[in-house]
């Protein structure tokens, strides 16, 4: 007998004594129906002890904005995105350790994430906002906020913003809002163009 089968056997009879019955069933017994139906199960309580177990439904997702909803193009130098939860769940960030440092923090005001491009690297940061592409050329920090408010888009230094509409705003600051609840995209203010 080898070493390794000494060793399976002695865990195998470490294990038996756990893997006894504890005086229940594995299963209920299957009750046959006289008409030839398919057999029911009966609980262990009786038929009266069997309660139907309640449907799960799932909650409704929490609300959010179709401000970014439609697709647009967004550059900048950098980028600030502020917003309660789930703000999580509809932002996706670059993650490439190589080319970006990343750091995640708690603070009072929400969990903060912050993505530097690293100096080594020429890759701007990028980022998905639901159907928005985000680039900025520094820094992307995304703060999920404790507090309920609107979702807000800060970009600063040479910021371009676009959308298959042609539409086109340009400046060193711009900020892009979204309500919670109000399921319009955003549109920018008339005449648009620079600001």
């Amino acid at each position: 007998m080898t070493i390794r089968t000494i060793g399976a056997l002695t865990a195998l009879l470490l294990l038996a004594p756990g893997c006894r019955s504890a005086g229940t069933a594995a299963q209920e017994p299957l009750v046959a129906p006289v008409d030839g139906a398919a057999p029911a199960t009966e609980p262990s309580g009786g038929a009266e002890g069997w309660t139907e177990p309640e449907a799960f439904v799932p909650p409704p997702p929490p609300e959010w904005t179709g401000a970014f909803g439609e697709t647009a193009v967004l550059l900048a130098n950098t980028l600030r995105i502020e917003g309660p939860a789930p703000l999580l769940l509809h932002v996706v960030a670059s993650s490439d350790k190589e080319l970006y440092e990343r750091s995640v923090t708690t603070t009072a005001r929400g969990f903060v994430q912050v993505i530097k491009r690293r100096a080594t690297s020429s890759r701007e940061v990028r980022v998905q906002l639901d159907a928005w592409s985000l680039a900025a050329m520094e820094e992307v920090v995304i703060v999920e906020t404790a507090a309920q408010g609107p979702v807000k888009v800060f970009a600063s230094g040479n910021v371009i913003w676009r959308d298959l509409d042609a539409r086109l705003m340009q400046g060193e600051q711009l900020q892009f809002t979204g309500a919670i609840g109000d399921e319009s995209p955003y549109a920018p203010p008339p005449g648009g163009g620079t600001r």
